[in-house]
């Protein structure tokens, strides 16, 4: 009975000392979200935050797109690493005219209640972000889309020129443009484009021969 209640001690100190086989690791769902928020996508050269690409995507695909919240829940998949991270949101419903036309049908139940854009948070060896769900991978899809557009309207100006309002020499000056800005081309009229430098949204003329195309070799960085 004595060696029965010694072996009884030994063991329940041993038990007490044993490392838990699942260890819980309590997480700040606050800093995963702004991790998440801040951390960059890239695509062509052009670069995004999660954050950014997360609003553009409400505003651009849907009717009346508003970002209600963001919230955060450990991972099913790697709870211990890895947060889902979500942009709850509301619309009246989802845009004719939105890009990549093909997913549109992956947009139907956006905005409903509790519905939102899910992204895979983790920052185990680097920070890591993938999509999780139909939305999330819409979002990339209108993300490299609206980049696609982007790039092939983009061209700079090897030297410093002005911005007129209208496609005449001698109309009043818009703005002065420094050399090696990257200018939108919103149209073309008879040997003039009518530009805008991102990201402001006032527009005017130049000369076509005063713009160089921007090639995705030249890396976008004039």
């Amino acid at each position: 009975m004595l060696a029965a209640r010694i072996f009884k001690t030994v063991l329940a100190a041993a038990l007490v000392l044993l490392p838990s086989p699942n260890p819980s690791v309590e997480r700040n769902m606050a800093l995963d979200i702004d991790g998440l928020q801040r951390a960059e996508c890239e695509y062509r050269g052009i670069v995004a935050r999660f954050d950014e690409l997360t609003r553009a995507y409400i505003l651009q695909a849907y009717e009346d797109g508003q970002l209600l919240r963001w919230q955060a829940q450990p991972s099913p998949y790697n709870p211990e690493t890895e947060t889902l991270v979500t942009a709850v949101f509301t619309a009246a419903g989802p845009k004719a005219s939105a890009p990549v036309p093909e997913l549109a049908h992956l947009r139907a139940q956006g905005g409903m209640a509790g519905t939102g854009v899910t992204w895979r948070y983790s920052k185990l060896a680097a920070v890591r972000v993938a999509p999780h769900g139909d939305l999330a991978r819409d979002a990339i899809a209108v993300f490299r889309a609206t980049v696609d557009s982007f790039v092939e309207r983009m061209v700079y100006a090897p030297t410093g020129v002005v911005l007129r309002t209208a496609p005449d020499p001698n109309a009043p000056v818009l703005a002065r443009i420094e050399a090696g800005a990257v200018l939108l081309v919103e149209e073309e009229q008879a040997g003039y484009v009518r530009v805008r430098q991102p990201p402001a949204t006032a527009v005017g003329w130049l000369e076509r021969t005063q713009v160089r195309v921007v090639e995705e070799t030249d890396g976008l960085n004039h």
